[in-house]
């Protein structure tokens, strides 16, 4: 499946973040075959009258399909902002900074492949900014690589720093003072990498089954008390 964007301090010195995109993180066109239907399948736990918000945004897919009332998008790439939706609105800085977003204004924070980039105090504040930015009942949606499905591969992306278990996360989500609400420790496959077709009725019909051959993700929806 692959991720979104990474977060600011997740580069080595002296590589920027645009050559991160340029190598490991390829545009590729098939990327919205899987987006689509995707979004699709998470819309129920996204609240289309209110505002959401994505961390590390990316190629900007997820912001493009899910339905919300006003859409905000964090990115550190401001080269990738071209793919987005024109109704997002950009704030190109790290995700771990203050947002200019108001307090308890939120109805979903969103994130993919994103808390592995950062260090667990980071992680931490993230959520704890993610927290209060939330309104009461607003959503923590999260698609993040399981180590316990993909032990060997999870450090192919030389931005890891954290690993994460389907359960280590959801102790992490509830410790920053959420309530796990749904999980699915089997989700989507680790990478869109490789020779398996991409087609969005195949992506529909993977999602609508109970079994997942490949699944290398978990999905974990979390709400602010």
């Amino acid at each position: 499946m692959g991720g979104t964007g990474i977060p600011e301090g997740s580069i080595p010195k002296g590589l920027d973040v645009g050559a991160y995109h340029r190598v490991r993180f390829v545009h590729d066109g098939r990327r919205p075959k899987v987006w689509r239907p995707l979004c699709a399948y998470l819309q129920r736990w996204v609240d289309a009258e209110k505002p959401l918000l994505e961390l590390g945004s990316g190629y900007g897919e997820f912001s493009r399909f899910i339905q919300a009332r006003q859409k905000t998008a964090i990115d550190t790439n401001e080269e990738l902002v071209g793919n987005w939706a024109p109704e997002v609105r950009a704030l190109i800085q790290s995700a771990t900074t203050p947002w200019p977003v108001d307090d308890d204004s939120l109805g979903t924070v969103f994130a993919s492949n994103f808390f592995e980039h950062l260090s667990m105090e980071d992680g931490h504040r993230v959520l704890d900014q993610s927290r209060r930015k939330l309104m009461r009942g607003g959503r923590l949606v999260a698609v993040q690589p399981n180590f316990r499905l993909e032990p060997r591969r999870y450090f192919d992306d030389y931005t890891h720093r954290q690993i994460y278990t389907d359960q280590s996360f959801s102790d992490l989500i509830e410790a920053s003072g959420f309530s796990v609400i749904h999980r699915e420790n089997r989700f989507m496959p680790f990478t869109m990498k490789g020779r398996i077709p991409v087609a969005e009725w195949l992506v529909r019909s993977y999602l609508a089954s109970p079994f997942r051959p490949f699944a290398g993700q978990f999905l974990i929806v979390a709400e602010r008390d």
